[in-house]
């Protein structure tokens, strides 16, 4: 309370001095101590100067006065401090005038002629207390606002009609708006208590995801609602992505099961049908209709393949091409891919540097870039793939300075916002409808690229279409270098001793024949315990493990921790058509735990081949630590 000397200050506005000494008077009655200290002014104008610099508990205002009369005093001295209570004091009964003061924001009106000590000491005080309860309020509503604004959610006071009273600074924030503009607004939002769910922001088309709590309260005397709303949208965005991969994985579990399965019996056919391929002369008409057997089961493993990429359970397979040649066959299918209403055009260069990278993996990066280009082009457009060889100077583009094959994929389309540009390649995001994109493609297009040793990068502007630049490292390798298909038969034969673990009896009986017929004698084994009981007992009589990985009681690299600690000049093969085990590949060659690995289905002189260079390596090794 501001006081002068221990006493509330009353500020008198009072022109005539008959009144102003009566109200003294009264103040200070006789045997009644003195509890006010109070201030006289005979002009509005003064009054107006001491609430502007000097502290005042109670205004006691005349309405007659030299530079002012009637409500308009009430008026003026409320634009100072709407704080200080104002007791009208007047020389005329008018009930009419009275409303009119205290709907302009008087705490009381008192007529003259009817005043007494006791009623004008009574109003003084009851003015002085409700000052406190103002002051006591308006200081735990500081306090209030302070709290709530140091809090993450956003918390909304409204009065029963929605007009906003108070926002905190998260409140702004999640709503867009400005203080100023906030508070005494419209509260759009459905108050009411409830789990998350998603409402729009006003204004603008974005969704939010929030748990909102609606209870009521009081704000300065009147009855009101707080609303406490939790903004969940990241939260259901993670937990949403979450949900997804989960579901994306069982499915990718799924899918690489059945390729495992279904890779086993094409393992068995391939084998078979290239075996039966060497009986007939070139001449036979029969060993056309082996061809195509042969040829129908590579559609098949293209099948397989597929399921695997899903699962991300596939070995890079690269291989060296003529990126002209490869976008020459996938041509057709980009082609059906595309609307009538999309033109599509293919711009090769000449001579173009031959890459070293997987042919599937890349068929795979064109099609995503040819689905999003078309759902960016839904009323049609062009659609360009232009090729050509690229130096690169210095390191730019995410490569090192070198020799390059760039490839060009350029739409038409609607473009890409920047605040999205810098988001493009991150795993889960998408630009498209909910429920039209899954936000991986491009992800897995980015991680192919970067696997092959080149990159990927995008520019684009919203409104003028976007561009695609894949960069590959030219290599020097030839067909040749990579081909095992190429040694002549007689290289891939032996006399070794090889044994054959394979749960899959099918599998296991064509492997141990592809092996007999280069000249092999075959052990088998139908899992890894049985494969090492057989080892204790044979010790030393064994030159080669030919494995499967994927095997009920010890897998494949469980057997290959034990031949480690028992034979570790033992070599051993691996072959899998499907595994969780990482497959690294370099210059072709497949690797599970540090071991060679062969893909299945696999051809016979594939694995003869692959058989009888880990023999030789073996054979080199044992020769060098002697």
């Amino acid at each position: 309370m501001t006081e002068i000397s221990g006493h509330p200050t009353l500020l008198l506005v009072e022109d005539n001095p008959a009144d102003a000494e009566l109200v003294r008077e009264m103040l200070d009655w006789p045997g009644v101590p003195t509890r006010y200290a109070v201030r006289h002014v005979s002009r509005l104008s003064d009054a107006e100067q001491i609430l502007r610099t000097d502290p005042v508990d109670v205004v006691l205002l005349d309405l007659r006065l030299p530079d002012c009369s009637g409500v308009e005093c009430v008026h003026r001295l409320l634009k100072i401090s709407r704080a200080k209570p104002i007791i009208v004091l007047s020389g005329v009964s008018d009930e009419a005038l009275a409303l009119i003061c205290i709907d302009a924001g008087a705490q009381d009106y008192l007529n003259k002629e009817e005043l007494r000590p006791a009623m004008l000491r009574r109003t003084i005080d009851r003015s002085i207390l409700r000052l406190k309860e103002v002051r006591a309020t308006e200081t735990l509503r500081r306090q209030f606002e302070h709290l709530v604004g140091s809090i993450p959610d956003a918390v909304v006071v409204t009065d029963r009609p929605g007009i906003v009273l108070f926002g905190n600074d998260a409140a702004l924030a999640l709503f867009g708006r400005r203080r100023e503009d906030f508070i005494g607004s419209q509260f759009s939002l459905h108050l009411k208590d409830g789990p998350v769910s998603e409402f729009r922001i006003p204004g603008s088309d974005e969704r939010r995801a929030c748990d909102m709590r609606v209870v009521d309260c009081e704000w300065n005397g009147a009855p009101a609602r707080l609303t406490l709303i939790h903004d969940m949208t990241e939260q259901k965005r993670l937990d949403d992505h979450l949900k997804h991969a989960q579901k994306m994985e069982a499915i990718g579990l799924i899918a690489g099961g059945v390729a495992h399965d279904f890779n086993n019996l094409l393992a068995i056919m391939l084998v078979y049908a290239e075996m039966l391929r060497t009986e007939f002369e070139a001449d036979d008409p029969r060993l056309v209709e082996v061809v195509e057997i042969v040829h129908s089961i590579d559609r098949a493993q293209a099948l397989t393949r597929q399921l695997l990429a899903f699962s991300r359970k596939q070995a890079s397979e690269p291989a060296v091409l003529n990126m002209v040649e490869v976008v020459a066959g996938v041509h057709s299918m980009l082609q059906r891919t595309l609307p009538a209403t999309i033109d599509f055009v293919v711009l090769p260069g000449d001579h173009i540097w031959p890459v070293l990278a997987d042919k599937g993996q890349l068929e795979q990066v064109l099609m995503n870039l040819a689905v999003n280009a078309r759902d960016a082009m839904p009323s049609g457009g062009r659609f360009a793939i232009e090729i050509e060889n690229r130096n690169i100077a210095s390191a730019e583009h995410g490569v090192q300075p070198g020799e390059y094959v760039a490839v060009r994929v350029t739409d038409s389309g609607t473009g890409i916002s920047p605040q999205h540009l810098d988001r493009i390649f991150d795993p889960f995001f998408t630009t498209k409808a909910r429920g039209h994109g899954t936000g991986l493609g491009l992800a897995t297009c980015y991680g192919i690229i970067a696997q092959a040793g080149g990159s990927l990068t995008v520019e684009s502007r919203l409104g003028a279409g976007t561009s695609f630049l894949v960069l590959l490292p030219r290599t020097y390798r030839t067909e040749e270098q990579l081909s095992a298909e190429e040694l002549e038969p007689e290289e891939l034969r032996g006399r070794e001793t090889i044994l054959v673990v394979e749960d899959d009896q099918a599998v296991m009986r064509a492997a141990a024949a592809a092996l007999k017929r280069g000249g092999y004698t075959v052990l088998t084994a139908a899992n890894g315990d049985e494969a090492r009981r057989l080892m204790q007992n044979q010790r030393g009589s064994i030159d080669l493990v030919l494995s499967d990985v994927v095997m009920p009681q010890l897998s494949g690299p469980e057997l290959a921790e034990f031949l480690a600690a028992t034979s570790p000049d033992l070599p051993l093969v691996f072959m899998t058509g499907y595994s969780n085990y990482p497959i690294t590949t370099e210059s072709g060659e497949g690797r599970i735990a540090n071991h060679r690995a062969i893909m299945k289905p696999f051809r016979p002189n594939v694995l003869l081949s692959t058989v009888r260079e880990v023999l030789d390596q073996s054979e080199r090794d044992r020769l060098l630590d002697l």
